[in-house]
């Protein structure tokens, strides 16, 4: 039986899949990039790759229609992230929660028993602290959290209403393999952008922010685990660190591991409302989950591959 992923080439969705697969699970990769990240080279031999779009909703009912038997579960990572939603709110909107509710209907035509949703710590909005899954209603406090927001009471309800597991996954500012900083949001690119070369990383506050930075394969892993366990006490888990980080120590991690002598210059105070770090007590106890890597851990091992994609880059030129 195979894990039906969407956003299959996409940072979560890919190392997701790389998980899996190294589980032994045969993996049905459904994305509209058709550049299949290089991790996946090492576990291709349990991956269909398909081009395909999930706003596509006869394209899918085709793919379902092909593979239904072969298909146990799907794991739906697509979404466009953070303030990138501002860009075009009408089809970012549209996307985020349009392409879940396909999946969802998806999930009730085919009767696929199982879907994971990867959710984010943007949903808690604007509290402090660390935050464990039951502590706050969701209450977002920008647009982005508030389409997770929806997605993740869509998905309750059609499971309530169609009897299948609605399992989710808030992950929260994943970095690391796969993502450029210079494709990515603001606060991305100030913490990271150094590893890369940029310039100009320079904002008049944001030293003071403090997050929960999970390296890429964590994240992935947990929510692996999560698609993975056979029984489930709640539907609801946070996959990250627990340990809140400032932006400037990211930052200053970066400049460090950088090959570039490039400056970043962050003022105090913050960028975002958002809180500090989501509590993972439920994951370790319950999934067994525990993060592999501290932030400088992770950011070196960000910074080694970016000096390998950039060599290549140097050496093909």
């Amino acid at each position: 039986m195979a894990v039906f992923i969407t956003g299959g080439h996409g940072h979560i969705g890919s190392w997701a899949a790389y998980f899996l697969a190294k589980a032994g699970e045969q993996i049905i990769l459904y994305d509209t990039n058709p550049m299949v990240p290089d991790h996946l080279a090492e576990v291709t031999q349990n991956i269909t790759f398909i081009k395909g779009d999930v706003m596509d909703f006869p394209c899918l009912t085709e793919t379902f229609k092909k593979y239904n038997n072969e298909i146990n579960g799907i794991l739906h990572t697509v979404g466009v992230m953070g303030e990138l939603v501002l860009e075009n709110p009408y089809a970012n909107v549209r996307l985020n929660i349009g392409g879940t509710h396909n999946m969802l209907e998806i999930a009730r035509q085919f009767e696929i028993p199982k879907v994971v949703y990867t959710s984010t710590g943007a949903v808690y909005g604007a509290v402090s602290g660390t935050v464990a899954e039951d502590q706050y209603p969701p209450s977002p406090c920008d647009l982005y959290g508030s389409t997770k927001a929806s997605c993740e009471f869509l998905g309750q309800q059609y499971a309530n209403s169609f009897g299948f597991e609605f399992r989710i996954s808030r992950v929260y500012f994943c970095y690391g393999q796969g993502k450029w900083p210079s494709r990515f949001i603001r606060l991305y690119r100030l913490g990271f952008g150094a590893l890369e070369g940029l310039e100009d990383l320079a904002m008049d506050k944001g030293a003071d922010q403090k997050l929960d930075f999970t390296y890429i394969e964590d994240a992935a892993r947990g929510t692996a685990m999560l698609y993975q366990a056979e029984e489930v006490k709640h539907t609801i888990y946070n996959i990250a660190t627990g340990v809140p980080t400032s932006l400037g120590r990211v930052a200053e991690l970066s400049r460090k591991y950088s090959p570039f002598a490039v400056k970043v210059e962050l003022g105090p105070g913050e960028l975002m409302q958002r809180c500090e770090a989501l509590d993972i007590s439920r994951a370790r106890e319950e999934l067994g989950y525990e993060p592999e890597y501290s932030v400088e851990e992770g950011v070196k091992k960000y910074a080694d591959w970016i000096k390998a994609c950039l060599l290549y880059t140097s050496d093909a030129a």
